[in-house]
């Protein structure tokens, strides 16, 4: 797959901290009255959209922004729903990697030179046409330290250990059943940058092995914080924005890179919308406003494609990203076009063993 590949995006990060020329936002005058629909996965996440770019855009613009949560699989059942019938209501929609291939036939293909700050502020690969970069992530091993106070696990080897590592667990079914997947082959001792192909039958039955240690297969990611919060779960897969953000609010969460799937989520104009140029404005707004991407990326703790924000994180502040060398070089190799390929057998696949 060309674009998006998460080692190129970080051979992007290498920069020195200069402050770069902010590109301009060129484009048409805007009615007032006018909105665009933009979708993410809500919560806190889209409190921190709001706070740091939705508001600012429509006082710069007079475009309003009406954001709608819903999960990656709700996202795209919803949009082929509205392209059948002919009216599309979302302008903006996330997506990953591997929808740029799997749903490309609902996607525009825009040009990314009207992202007129995207040389000057992005980093490398940011775009690929069908998608613009948005935050870096990664799906973590977490566990609460309370309940672990001799040390809890930091590899999925260690998180299938039931015996040395006893609790309700929490895992993803949040339309990515690959990620998962990719813990069950590690922790059956497949190498982190081997696991694609993947070997589904070796995969679901290491999953048959943790399944009733499995209470809660968590759908959104305000879910996978609460289930922490309640104490429902003391141990899970999460996605690391999440994990630090429960941190934040005082909670003893500790999280593991080791193994980590990378969680890329980029911005996508549906085929369809009523207003490809005011999202490309948008788009335009999002890259190149480094002073707003520091506080975002901290209330986040994602990193985002601005790599002037990147450049002015404090130490501190960089620790716990997934582009920090020590941090990324655990990550597990990620194949977004085999996923792409296989996703519709795969999907079936999960939905059925989770049925049964």
């Amino acid at each position: 797959m060309q674009g998006i590949h998460r080692r190129s995006v970080l051979s992007g990060l290498g920069f020195g901290a200069g402050a770069l020329a902010l590109g301009g936002s060129a484009g048409r005058v805007f009615a007032q009255g006018e909105e665009l629909v933009v979708v993410a996965t809500g919560g806190a996440f889209e409190k921190a959209l709001k706070d740091h770019f939705y508001d600012a855009f429509t006082q710069a613009t007079g475009i309003r922004i009406r954001p709608v949560a819903a999960s990656n699989a709700e996202t795209w059942t919803k949009l082929r729903a509205m392209q059948q019938t002919g009216r599309v209501e979302w302008d903006i929609v996330t997506a990953w990697p591997e929808d740029l291939v799997a749903q490309a036939a609902l996607l525009e293909n825009f040009d990314c030179a009207k992202i007129s700050s995207l040389a000057a502020q992005a980093v490398d690969n940011a775009c690929t046409g069908r998608g613009l970069l948005r935050t870096l992530g990664a799906v973590t091993l977490v566990h609460d330290a309370r309940k672990f106070p001799n040390g809890g696990p930091t590899t999925w080897a260690e998180f299938w250990d039931v015996n040395r590592f006893p609790g309700p667990r929490t895992m993803p079914n949040a339309g990515a059943p690959w990620w998962p997947l990719m813990a069950a082959l590690q922790a059956d001792g497949v190498d982190k940058d081997k696991l694609f192909p993947l070997d589904l039958d070796r995969a679901f039955a290491k999953l048959d092995q943790l399944r009733p240690h499995i209470t809660v297969w968590w759908r959104t990611g305000d879910q996978s914080q609460q289930i922490f919060r309640s104490g429902e779960v003391s141990l899970g897969m999460i996605w690391s924005g999440r994990a630090f953000a429960l941190q934040k609010e005082g909670m003893p969460i500790q999280v593991s890179y080791a193994g980590a799937p990378p969680n890329t989520a980029l911005w996508a104009i549906p085929k369809g919308a009523r207003n490809v140029q005011a999202s490309l404005r948008f788009l335009d707004f999002f890259t190149g406003r480094p002073e707003a991407h520091v506080p975002f990326s901290d209330a986040v703790t994602f990193d985002t494609l601005n790599k002037v924000a990147l450049s002015r994180l404090t130490p501190e502040q960089r620790k716990d990203r997934v582009t920090t060398p020590e941090n990324s070089r655990q990550l597990a190799q990620m194949d977004a076009t085999w996923v792409a390929e296989n996703r519709a057998g795969l999907l079936d696949r999960w939905n059925r063993w989770l049925a049964r």
